[in-house]
């Protein structure tokens, strides 16, 4: 281990680049969707089947709200940082 070369804040902060999403934001979006559309035609059958997916997708989009949020505050403590916090 003598020959490691430690890097300063090396494995601190997430490695840039795209990260793991972690649910399928698109066909939640989707899903959505078709149960709005489902709705809004009277299709109620459809309807009451397409709500309970969506339900089941609730923990995912708040999870995805929650993930989005903490990079909104990395963003601005960053940009905080970078202007002296004017």
């Amino acid at each position: 281990m003598a020959d490691v070369i430690q890097f300063p804040g090396a494995g601190v902060v997430p490695a840039p680049g795209p990260r793991a999403v972690p649910a399928d934001l698109d066909a939640m979006g989707e899903r959505y969707i078709a149960y709005c559309e489902a709705r809004d035609s009277g299709r109620e059958q459809d309807a009451d089947k397409l709500a309970r997916a969506v339900a089941d997708d609730v923990p995912a989009w708040l999870g995805e709200v929650t993930r989005v949020e903490a990079l909104r505050q990395e963003l601005a403590a960053e940009i905080d940082r970078l202007t002296g916090g004017a």
